[in-house]
């Protein structure tokens, strides 16, 4: 049987029936007004043309001279077929029919295709996905791309974050703090924009609603300023009525004026579009591009295109319960009730069913709120949304009428929890309780209990998280895992991650009954780059691989071999520690070779550095003494003689003595910095290391040290070291045991040198870049004519110390206040303006700590270990405690960027003023000190202007190193199959 004849799976069918009946299409034979015929085209004259060929699916409209042709053709796949042949049959029967758009489809998953311009059409910016009303339909007669959205709700929509900047600074000056609380304000204004916008929508196509008009936004602005704040703190009431709920709370605004200064920049917006199919779009629009930007609620939101492939992944019913016990602003609850909506029979009983009883969330912030007036503006469902923390209530999906059918989440990464005495596996770890809660609460009647989760990297491997990998086995039937690439989450986090997808839980399977292997699949690209910016690529995604084959069918085993899915069976996770990556049991073949993974530990040997007290620590070199090299002295580029540092022969261990061709590697660090290499060149006769530091000698008939060095340098073994650091307050820890855990392909010597050659090729051209970066240093003119004035300076400056708080009280991480560490400041960046963070505090965290919110323009330099790097605040922050910070009371005597400048200038002076042994620190007193040359304030601008010019002509060099660095990355990836 082949493609064309072979049927089409009925459940695929009824899926794609049902979508097409929910946008208003027609399919009813006995029905006059029919316009998707099956199985052939309408008229006679077409079934002629076809030549007997019979398309799935032909759907009519009539253009804009009341002409009824064919605009849609719909192929199904077939069972053991790919999507793309599916599309290339319906793109031929098309064409034969003079049809635009094309769709080929398993019910769910749908690619698209546009026959006059042979390219994929586009809606609003975005790729078509999904099956297309009628009236939309009609539009891409003439064009590929079509916009639902009008330009003044585009343009309007763009102006909605620039008036929240405004309102943000507007809110400030009203008391109200930072983040959520600021943003939940302006939030709760902005909804009585949009739902009245929905209801005037909803009006002019004949449905009238239960909404009072006295809510409406029209109304509500012509009440007098005076009157106002209390006016629309009664709406609230009405609304908290008329949703049966309280997240409606009396604004905090205290000023008149500033409510009224909103609202006026908000009215003249509209931010939705009768052409619009969710009206809650511009909601979601807001959080996202808010959160990319400068307002820092990236934690809350999840990327559209990974929540719609982890939704199609579980494909909840109408009739299933969906959860999410970390729910944020409730992205995956929304298109969990639009998948719903979309693909269900639709009468009064669904209909109310999926309103109140189908999704469930919650969120431990006040961002719940949030979540609740996004789920009314997509539809409903808000009622089960909670403000609580979820890991405090497990839910016991063992007992009679507890439970959900689907977990679907995002879950926090690297928390502390004190409520994990509560679960079957009692642990203080966030991570593995959170996976536990997920597991816990699946319904173990239900016919498929299934979770999909996002997880970080350090989850599949981590060796004090492999018990709770067993208890997954244990209690699911595991079926993939789906390696996101690093860069995903930017700009709100760097962590790796994953997607664990399982079914079946808490079935208590028999061993029998129960998967042998599961399947991982690793996303080279999700369709964006993996910048902080995030902008789309024309090229491919792989996650549409993934969701073409999601059902892990065993008639597609080979296919799904072909596009890159990986077969990992779990008898050999169980040999090794449940550790879910896959790329730890992957045999790669290139040409006639095998490249068999081996164990870093199983090809060189590692040896620990010595350690001594700070009294056996000498001023010269001298016979008595030995060479010491610590983390300061082993920097990428090299050994640094001149902080390679002396102690007392006595403590002199023969064989910890450094050799050519050894690896030394950062044990004890900054979390940016831990697990940096340096790889020793030459000899360096009787020289050992400090306990902070390794060495890795390699097993030369095994594994080349050139080789080993470039291996450890890529983002693979970067990203290993990162997750397995444990972090203290200011210090990240690798120990030699995790090392020895990591695993790397070894080719043959003669291919490992033809590598070699060829990288360090590329490394001299990055050798010779960097050092036009390094050897350029702005030099700021003598100005012994004008004034200098003391950082110390009452009536000029602030310095404020960081503080950092306690990093045993998890509830203190991913709050809403921007925190920096070192990883923020760049080594090779001169001046860092700082408009984001690695991580973020709570206030409660803020509080904790010695720390201050810091205003915009302040000054930072790190006054600790690595001393000099300097920074401007763009945004609020606090600042750990290796950091001073200089809060400007006067910028008419001097400009943020120019003292950021005079202070970068003055590095040797600031390391001469510290003190300290392996980590040197400046104190405060000492930085006071500090002396600055002020000239006029138009001359510092002319002289900041002239180093930024300056600065440009470095860019090419950073740019080639940018360059010729990811084609190393590129090339050590070959030996993984892993070029992007």
């Amino acid at each position: 049987m082949n493609a064309i004849t072979a049927p089409v799976e009925a459940n695929t069918r009824i899926l794609i029936n049902k979508s097409l009946e929910n946008l208003g299409w027609i399919l009813d034979v006995k029905n006059v007004k029919r316009n998707v015929f099956l199985e052939q085209p309408k008229t006679e004259k077409e079934r002629k043309r076809l030549g007997g060929e019979r398309p799935d699916y032909v759907l009519y409209a009539k253009d804009e001279r009341g002409e009824e042709k064919a605009v849609m053709v719909i192929e199904a796949k077939r069972p053991g077929k790919r999507i793309d042949t599916a599309l290339e049959q319906g793109i031929r029967y098309a064409k034969v029919l003079d049809a635009p758009i094309v769709f080929a489809t398993d019910g769910l998953f749908c690619k698209s295709y546009h026959t006059k311009f042979d390219r994929t059409p586009i809606l609003n910016g975005e790729e078509v996905d999904e099956f297309l009303r009628e009236t939309l339909a009609i539009k891409y007669l003439a064009h590929w791309e079509v916009n639902t959205i009008s330009p003044k709700v585009q343009y309007d929509r763009k102006e909605l974050i620039k008036i929240f900047d405004e309102a943000n600074n507007m809110l400030r000056g009203d008391g109200l703090r930072a983040g959520i609380e600021r943003f939940g304000e302006f939030a709760n204004i902005l909804f009585l924009k949009l739902i009245s916008e929905n209801e005037r929508v909803k009006n002019e196509s004949g449905k009238r609603t239960a909404f009072d008009d006295s809510c409406h936004w029209d109304i509500i602005k012509q009440i007098p300023k005076s009157g106002r704040l209390d006016y629309i703190n009664q709406v609230y009431g009405k609304l908290n009525n008329l949703y049966k709920t309280e997240i409606f709370t009396p604004l905090n605004i205290r000023s008149e004026d500033i409510l009224k200064e909103i609202m006026d920049k908000l009215d003249p917006l509209t931010l939705t579009d009768v052409d619009s199919d969710v009206k809650g779009d511009a909601f979601e629009y807001f959080l996202k591009e808010s959160a990319a930007t400068k307002n820092d609620l990236g934690e809350y939101f999840t990327p559209r295109h990974i929540v719609k492939t982890m939704v199609k992944l579980v494909n909840p019913q109408i009739g299933e319960k969906v959860y999410d016990p970390f729910c944020g602003t409730g992205g995956f609850l929304i298109e969990s009730f639009r998948h719903i909506w979309n693909t269900m029979p639709r009468n009064e009983k669904t209909i109310e069913m999926l309103k109140k009883d189908t999704v469930f969330g919650n969120e431990i912030t006040n961002t719940a709120r949030i979540t609740k007036m996004n789920m009314i503006l997509a539809g409903d469902g808000h009622s089960n949304i909670h403000t609580k923390d979820s890991l405090a209530e497990p839910v016991d999906g063992t007992k009679e009428g507890e439970g959900y059918d689907v977990v679907i989440t995002n879950m926090p990464y690297s928390q502390k929890t004190k409520y994990g005495n509560l679960y079957d596996m009692p642990s203080n770890n966030g991570d593995s309780v959170c996976v536990q809660h997920c597991m816990k609460a699946i319904n173990s009647a239900a016919d498929n209990g299934r979770i999909a989760l996002v997880v970080p990297e350090g989850f599949l491997f981590r060796k004090d998280l492999s018990k709770t990998r067993e208890l997954l086995l244990k209690n699911c039937d595991l079926q993939s895992v789906i390696s996101l690439p690093q860069g995903v989450f930017l700009p709100y986090t760097g962590v790796k991650t994953n997607i664990v997808y399982a079914t079946k839980v808490n079935q208590k399977l028999k061993a029998s009954e129960k998967r042998k292997d599961f399947w991982y699949f690793d996303v080279k690209s999700d369709g964006y780059t993996l910048d902080n910016h995030r902008r789309k690529l024309d090229s491919g995604n792989d996650l549409d691989k993934y969701q073409e084959y999601r059902k892990l069918d065993d008639d597609q085993r080979q296919d799904m071999l072909d596009v890159g899915f990986e077969i990992v069976p779990l008898s050999k996770v169980k040999e090794n520690s449940y550790i879910l990556v896959g790329s730890r049991y992957r045999e790669i073949h290139t040409n006639d070779c095998k490249y068999v993974s081996k164990k870093l530990s199983e090809i060189s040997a590692l040896i620990r550095g010595i350690s001594f007290p700070k009294s056996a620590q000498k001023i010269g070199k001298s016979v008595d003494t030995i060479s010491v090299v610590t983390t300061k002295a082993a920097q990428e580029t090299g050994i640094v003689d001149d902080h390679v540092i002396f102690v007392e022969k006595s403590y002199e261990k023969t064989n910890r003595c450094l050799q050519y061709g050894d690896i030394l590697i950062s044990l004890a660090n900054s979390l940016g910095l831990v697990g940096r290499t340096t790889y020793v060149d030459k000899l360096h006769e009787g020289v050992s290391f400090g306990a902070f530091m390794g060495a890795i000698r390699p097993d030369k008939q095994k594994i080349l040290p050139r080789f080993l060095y470039y291996f450890l340098n890529s983002e693979f073994a970067k990203q290993f070291f990162l997750t397995n650091a444990k972090t203290t307050t200011n210090i990240s820890n690798l120990t030699f045991e995790d090392l020895s855990e990591l695993l790397l392909p070894v080719p043959p010597l003669e291919i490992q040198q033809q590598m070699v050659g060829e990288l360090d090729g590329y490394k001299r051209i990055i050798d010779g870049a960097r050092a036009v970066v390094a050897e350029y240093k702005p030099k700021l003119s003598k100005f012994s004519e004008f004034e200098s004035i003391e950082l110390g300076r009452v009536d000029l400056f602030e310095i404020q110390s960081g503080g950092t708080p306690n990093s045993k009280n998890g509830s203190y991480w991913n709050g809403d206040i921007k925190w920096i560490t070192l990883v923020d400041l760049p080594p090779n960046d001169y001046i860092t303006k700082i408009y984001s963070t690695e991580r973020k505090i709570t206030t409660a965290g803020l509080q904790n700590s010695s720390a201050k919110l810091l205003p915009i323009d302040s000054v930072v330099i790190s006054s600790r270990a690595t001393i000099g790097r300097v920074g401007i605040a763009k945004v609020e922050l606090a600042t750990n405690q290796g950091f001073k910070n200089i809060i400007i009371k006067n910028k008419n005597i001097i400009t943020p960027d120019f003292l950021a400048l005079s202070l970068k200038e003055k590095t040797e002076e600031l390391l001469q003023l510290s003190s300290g042994g392996t980590f040197k620190e400046i104190s405060k007193t000492n930085i006071e000190t500090i002396k600055i040359s002020v000239p006029p304030l138009e001359t510092q601008k002319q002289i900041v202007t002239q180093i930024e010019a300056e600065q440009e002509l470095v860019e090419p060099s950073k740019k080639l190193i940018e360059v010729f660095t990811k084609k190393m990355q590129n090339r050590i990836n070959e030996i993984w199959s892993e070029v992007d």
